[in-house]
């Protein structure tokens, strides 16, 4: 599957411009490593950049904020793969010929899920682990390190939030509608509208509740549990319903994957 994906060019087009970003960040972090100055400065000139290296900001965490500002070139790249590795299938008849050979429908379905959340990996928990590795290099010694390891294991939990939940959505979703155009619209739309409405219902009432109806924002909660991160009782609160709200939805399009797939009949 990602042979597949990496032989079209406009996917190392659209890679390149999300790598773009984890570029700047790690342009930055070099150069302000480099300073002369007291390391508490370096950090804050990198707060100045939306970036904190702690584990413990109960403001903003840098590398929750990296992924976050990932999700845009993720969400274009998802509705590109999952017409060309799902739907593709589907709409040219090329499944029936897959599962008459000795690949069972779970591999199928488990390999097309794998692939298509290798691709969220690449463009999220990998950049954000390389600053990791990068900002304790060019430290004084091994205590930033030591000091936020919890970081580390975050971040893979995290990304393995993010690499399920967006792969069965966007492999359901493919599966159904088949073609690019409808995929895409659909899926851009199931992003950004319910994002504007969410925030535009909480700006109306005052009830934060509402930004739950956001998927972006619920797996951004679901991330802060991994983290420890809060700014308030109301967002840990609002982070366990988020990861709720997320499991019971994938589990929904996973059975309605599974059920399209199985609707196909094999060729034996």
């Amino acid at each position: 599957a990602l042979q597949q994906l990496f032989r079209r060019k406009i996917y190392w087009v659209v890679l390149a411009v999300g790598l773009g970003q984890f570029i700047v960040y790690a342009s930055v972090i070099y150069g302000l490593t480099q300073m002369q100055m007291p390391e508490r400065s370096k950090e804050m000139l990198l707060r100045q950049f939306n970036f904190s290296p702690s584990s413990v900001d109960p403001q903003e965490t840098g590398y929750l904020q990296f992924v976050e500002a990932q999700s845009l070139i993720v969400m274009i790249l998802l509705a590109l793969c999952g017409s060309l590795l799902v739907g593709s299938d589907f709409r040219d008849g090329v499944l029936p010929f897959y599962l008459s050979r000795r690949i069972e429908r779970r591999h199928y379905v488990f390999g097309k899920l794998l692939a298509i959340a290798t691709v969220v990996w690449l463009l999220t928990v990998v950049p954000a682990l390389i600053l990791f590795v990068e900002f304790g290099l060019f430290t004084t010694s091994f205590d930033y390190w030591l000091e936020n390891w919890r970081i580390v294991p975050a971040l893979l939990g995290y990304g393995l939030v993010l690499g399920v939940v967006l792969a069965v959505w966007i492999a359901a979703l493919s599966a159904y509608l088949q073609r690019l155009a409808p995929t895409a619209v659909t899926w851009t739309s199931l992003f950004l509208l319910c994002g504007r409405l969410a925030w535009a219902l909480r700006d109306a009432t005052g009830d934060r509740r509402w930004l739950l109806l956001d998927p972006w924002g619920d797996l951004r909660l679901a991330g802060r549990l991994f983290f420890g991160v809060f700014n308030d009782g109301t967002e840990r609160h609002l982070s366990v319903r988020a990861a709720q709200i997320l499991a019971i939805v994938t589990v929904i399009a996973l059975a309605a994957l599974i059920r399209r797939v199985r609707a196909v009949e094999v060729v034996t």
